[in-house]
């Protein structure tokens, strides 16, 4: 594990067994090295956090050159809704996104959007997602081609997968999207039996960030994320508390803890 370089002012301490676990504000702001075209695996049992840490994260790292795109997938969102307000990402319900004069001027575009599709229709609620999500995705896949960046967030990944059929092209934003600066940022509840997308998301993922999951056949994904034992991944996951999650990053091997705030 890389050594960490601790300030002053950080509250970032060593546990016994050497791992580092860092307040969650403090590695969003300045332990986070994120750059356009990586891709992002959030991987937990349901209710741990994984939205809240997401957004956290795009405070800084998304911004009007290289902005999140939010596919929301559920008639409601708390979360979501509560982030988007506070980061002033704008909310529309198709894509591509309705223009606006202010936002021909970089100084007017926002860092995020979020892609709502209406879904008050129980009979077209999924249709319309689906849709709407597709034109998304290949939008931003298009564009990256002409060199525009972007982050993609894919949450309810398995959700979107199989009810939504939208595997195949999640797959290709983990495969060919990345040298063109498009990110996929990837949420996983379930790896088994949940598309390819889900499956991939751990090999193909430059940044892992995953909370504690008793289910042992979940964790024998870890064996995919290359670099590090899987029994140490599995050891320390399992010493998490709630909101805390355990973050790798691949390209040099590092490991961490993020604390829940």
């Amino acid at each position: 594990m890389t050594e960490l370089t601790v300030g002053e002012t950080s509250q970032a301490y060593q546990r016994d067994d050497g791992v580092w676990v860092i307040p969650r504000a403090e590695f969003a702001g300045s332990r986070f090295d994120y750059k356009p075209g990586q891709h992002v695996v959030f991987a937990g049992p349901t209710q741990n956090g994984k939205t809240e840490l997401a957004f956290c994260l795009l405070e800084y790292v998304a911004s009007s050159d290289v902005p999140a795109y939010v596919a929301v997938s559920k008639p409601m969102d708390p979360a979501t809704t509560k982030w988007g307000k506070r980061l002033g990402y704008r909310r529309v319900s198709s894509y591509p996104i309705p223009p606006k004069i202010k936002e021909m001027f970089k100084e007017g575009k926002p860092t995020g959007y979020l892609i709502w599709p209406d879904m008050k229709d129980p009979e077209t609620a999924a249709s319309n997602a689906s849709q709407v999500t597709s034109k998304l995705i290949d939008g931003a896949y298009a564009n990256g081609a002409k060199n525009k960046k972007c982050i993609l967030v894919l949450d309810d990944t398995v959700n979107k997968s199989k009810m939504l059929g939208l595997d195949r092209q999640m797959v290709m934003v983990l495969t060919m999207s990345g040298a063109m600066g498009v990110g996929g940022w990837f949420f996983v509840q379930k790896p088994t039996g949940a598309g390819n997308a889900a499956l991939w998301s751990f090999s193909q993922s430059d940044h892992v960030f995953i909370a504690r999951d008793p289910d042992k056949r979940n964790r024998e994904r870890y064996t995919e994320i290359g670099g590090f034992d899987s029994k140490e991944v599995e050891r320390v996951s399992m010493s998490l508390e709630r909101y805390q999650f355990l973050y790798l990053e691949r390209e040099h091997r590092y490991m961490c803890i993020v604390d829940s705030k």
